[in-house]
């Protein structure tokens, strides 16, 4: 072989090195969440080409850097090996592929994927087994290369070949004014376009996004804020105490199947008197718990902001959010989470929000577990609360924001008899699932209950809302049949919501809002003062009530409207959007979000 690599050397290194990159781009497909492997060749052979071709970049630039195409090679299958299997068990797990913009997750993955049961599917041998495969070529490279010498001038001709070359591909695949992959794929699926236009060829996409991670809505400019017409509520100027609780995975599984258990696990709730019930629709489904969190403390939707994770790509610093409004009116605030500080830099971007104080991992005390599981209970995270609120300034309100972690997935730590509420339906290979998840909603619903008991005897007015962040990874696989389409996107989008306080108001228990109207209702319910951005948003949401992060929006009569095109509600929606982009830019106009006093 090495006699023919000498004989042929041009030819035989460009066939060597068309497999090599043919190979990587397979791996990396593997990865990239196909039902079965070979639906990868269904892609546009155009756009294999191309990924094969972006690949063979990287390739080259390794080439240029160390001079030896064995060692470009080696270094290019190790780091696609190890790219490849940590997509694919980010897919399994998550349910988004891996992004450049979300190495940050690196410290997450790890300290969340303990919990999960590793296996050695095929995907991931096939992969090693190519793994091996390019080793092997690249040690026959090795053979071919070792003791040979280029000179300088050829190997400056062959640099900068390789660069011309690197530079057409780049600009005729992605940059030029009708680029061979679209410019922007991404959308409300990540599915439908990694697996037609290719695991690189969106990765290129994510970082070209980079530039500027917020999208301009069509039609902004500054002069248009000017015409915007805000119908300002005076009624504010109370000051209770809030307790805001993000709940992990917190879902009712009954809005996707017609489900019966031997216990109601949601029974407390449903009976909490002096509350507002209903459901807030959320970023994604089976994922995604830092957009919930960003959407509900910055009331910014993340339709301007796709594929991203906020708090590891925004800059939170002096963000306009709840944090800010009520630091603005005097309270003191905290914010937690029982696990580690690096988790979606949270710890820096809580801290950039400007919270008072910021409690995580082992601030908590007293930590308490439900059998086998690995995450704190709602219930001792809530006496934690207690122990802080009781030790918050007298003189001020307070605000304590709290994400929990007892519901995160996965659902199979304990052994069935752990299990104290079961469903008498058949979810087949997910009851066992089923049954540990609906034991945890039931412990949710009476940590609520427990939290609101003590809060009774308050003398101070405290409010206490509290919705899930996103349903279970396994809810879209036991979905009735009898929900398609939008109607089963909005209902596995959907998590319970309670706003409840221990003074007298009007009860509700058929709320169904967006997550980022979540603090705007809150501060009218509670007849806070308000922003000039809150007060829009209230206005709009007696009309429009919905607006997704994926394309669509709902007036309170449930009628759909897409973003983009003409509605009874357009041009109100594109206002909100206008008011949101001008809050996310440099040169904000603060005047709209500063709280009224």
């Amino acid at each position: 072989m090495v006699t023919l690599l000498q004989k042929y050397k041009n030819f035989a290194l460009c066939v060597i090195e068309s497999v090599f990159c043919f190979f990587l781009w397979f791996q990396l497909e593997i990865s990239a969440g196909y039902t079965d492997i070979s639906e990868c060749f269904s892609m546009g052979k155009q756009y294999i080409v191309l990924n094969v071709l972006t690949i063979a970049l990287l390739v080259g630039f390794l080439f240029i850097i160390s001079n030896r195409l064995w060692l470009a090679d080696l270094i290019s299958a190790i780091l696609v090996c190890i790219i490849s299997i940590a997509d694919y068990y980010v897919i399994l797990f998550h349910g988004m592929p891996l992004t450049v913009r979300e190495l940050k997750n690196f410290k997450t993955a790890m300290n969340v994927m303990g919990s999960y049961k590793f296996s050695l599917s095929k995907e991931v041998v096939y992969i090693f087994l190519i793994f091996v495969i390019l080793t092997g070529l690249s040690i026959l490279l090795y053979q071919w290369e070792k003791g040979r010498k280029s000179k300088k001038r050829i190997i400056i001709v062959r640099d900068v070949t390789l660069i011309v070359l690197g530079s057409v591909v780049i600009y005729f695949g992605y940059l030029s004014s009708d680029p061979i992959k679209p410019y922007k794929t991404i959308g409300w699926s990540w599915v439908e376009a990694y697996h037609q236009y290719g695991f690189v060829s969106c990765s290129v996409e994510n970082i070209l996004q980079m530039r500027h991670i917020v999208d301009m809505p069509d039609g902004y400019s500054e002069e248009k804020l000017e015409d915007i017409v805000i119908k300002r509520d005076d009624e504010g100027g109370e000051t209770p105490d809030i307790i805001l609780i993000l709940n992990e995975s917190f879902y009712d599984l009954g809005l996707i199947s017609d489900i019966e258990t031997d216990i109601p696990y949601l029974e407390n709730i449903n009976s909490l008197k002096n509350a507002v019930k209903g459901y807030t629709v959320v970023t994604s489904q089976g994922g995604g718990t830092n957009n919930s969190e960003y959407e509900l403390l910055t009331s910014n939707s993340l339709r301007l902001m796709k594929g991203i994770t906020p708090f590891n790509v925004l800059d939170m610093t002096n963000a306009n959010s709840i944090v800010s409004h009520l630091q603005q009116l005097g309270y003191y605030t905290i914010g937690a989470h029982s696990e580690p500080e690096i988790n979606y830099s949270r710890g820096t971007a809580y801290r950039a929000m400007g919270f008072d104080q910021c409690f995580f991992d082992d601030d908590f005390q007293n930590k308490d577990y439900y059998g086998s599981r690995w995450y704190e209970t709602d219930e001792c995270l809530y006496r934690n609360v207690i122990r802080w609120y009781e030790e918050m300034p007298e003189t001020s309100p307070r605000f304590i924001y709290l994400l929990t972690i007892q519901n995160h997935g996965e659902w199979d730590m304990n052994p069935p008899e752990a299990d104290t509420v079961h469903a008498k339906n058949d979810y087949g290979d997910y009851q066992d699932e089923v049954n540990e998840f609906l034991t945890g909603i039931q412990m949710s619903d009476q940590a609520l209950k427990e939290l609101t008991e003590y809060f009774e005897d308050i003398e101070r007015p405290v409010i206490v809302c509290m919705m899930g962040d996103h349903c279970p990874s396994f809810a879209d696989s036991i979905t009735d049949e009898k929900y398609s389409g939008e109607e089963k996107r909005i209902r596995l989008r959907s998590t319970p919501f309670v706003l409840w306080s221990n003074y007298e108001q009007e009860e509700q228990d058929d709320m169904v809002i967006s997550m980022n109207y979540v603090i705007p209702f809150l501060l009218k319910k509670a007849q806070i003062n308000q922003s000039p951005y809150y007060q829009y948003m209230n206005n709009l949401m007696a009309d429009v009530p919905i607006l997704s992060s994926y394309g669509a929006y709902y007036d309170n009569e449930g009628n759909i409207s897409w973003y983009g095109e003409e509605s009874l509600w357009s041009d109100r929606v594109d206002n909100y959007f206008y008011l949101e982009y001008n809050n996310l830019s440099k040169n904000r106009q603060q005047m709209f979000f500063d709280a009224y006093q």
